[in-house]
């Protein structure tokens, strides 16, 4: 049913990749209710994987980062184009971490006001160092509409800034909202979470996602084994 496993869909492009969290959170996922979506609104590189694996242990259908939208037009309403292309996989999964997500936050929550918004953060310096090494001076969909620039090491106070208005505007946005938590990477923890979301905490340790190696030949097996079972007729 891909209700419950919308990442074993043939066509699926943008759910967050399958490894132990995906087999951890099953029985979650199949037996328990998750009434209000999550989005996760931090920029990238402050540790949405790991959250979103973590949110896999809890049960969530989780979607990564929205390529449908990669041929938005810099010179329209990219943020309308953004939210339209989003909006069959906004009725598809339960929570959304990764770009444009975080672009958008101010539409989701007109649309969802009810649903859980989390801010993930880092350290500015710490940030930029994972910005550089992953993205280099690189070109990546979306860089040029949220930075005006792709070269994140020449554009360095660029990217810096842009990066502390998002999560100030953010800040003061929800300020006041009991659905809304700043969760920071550096110092993350199961309790911090399921204390946010009202759920109870799994025995397994809180997961990082983008460590070397991690979990690499499991997530193949396992995406290959499903699948396998998933469309045998």
């Amino acid at each position: 049913n891909t209700m419950y496993f919308p990442e074993l869909n043939r066509n699926e492009q943008n759910s967050l990749k399958m490894s132990s969290a995906f087999l951890l959170g099953l029985f979650r996922r199949i037996f328990l209710k998750r009434k209000r979506k999550v989005f996760i609104i931090g920029f990238h590189k402050t540790g949405t994987s790991t959250l979103g694996k973590a949110l896999q242990i809890l049960g969530y259908t989780v979607c990564g980062s929205l390529k449908e939208a990669y041929d938005y037009d810099l010179n329209k309403d990219v943020k309308s184009y953004i939210l339209e292309k989003a909006k069959p996989l906004l009725n598809t999964y339960d929570s959304f971490q990764d770009t444009p997500w975080f672009l958008i936050y101010k539409e989701l929550y007109q649309l969802y006001p009810d649903a859980y918004f989390i801010l993930t953060k880092r350290s500015e310096k710490h940030w930029i160092k994972s910005v550089q090494k992953h993205f280099g001076d690189q070109k990546f969909k979306y860089h040029d509409y949220i930075y005006g620039t792709n070269n994140s090491i020449k554009d360095e106070s660029i990217y810096l800034k842009r990066y502390q208005n998002h999560n100030l505007e953010v800040e003061l946005f929800f300020e006041g909202k009991s659905n809304f938590l700043i969760f920071d990477i550096e110092n993350s923890n199961w309790e911090t979470l399921v204390s946010f979301l009202g759920a109870r905490k799994p025995l397994v340790a809180f997961p990082h996602a983008n460590k070397a190696g991690n979990n690499l030949l499991l997530k193949t097996k396992v995406k290959s084994l499903i699948k396998q079972l998933y469309y045998k007729k």
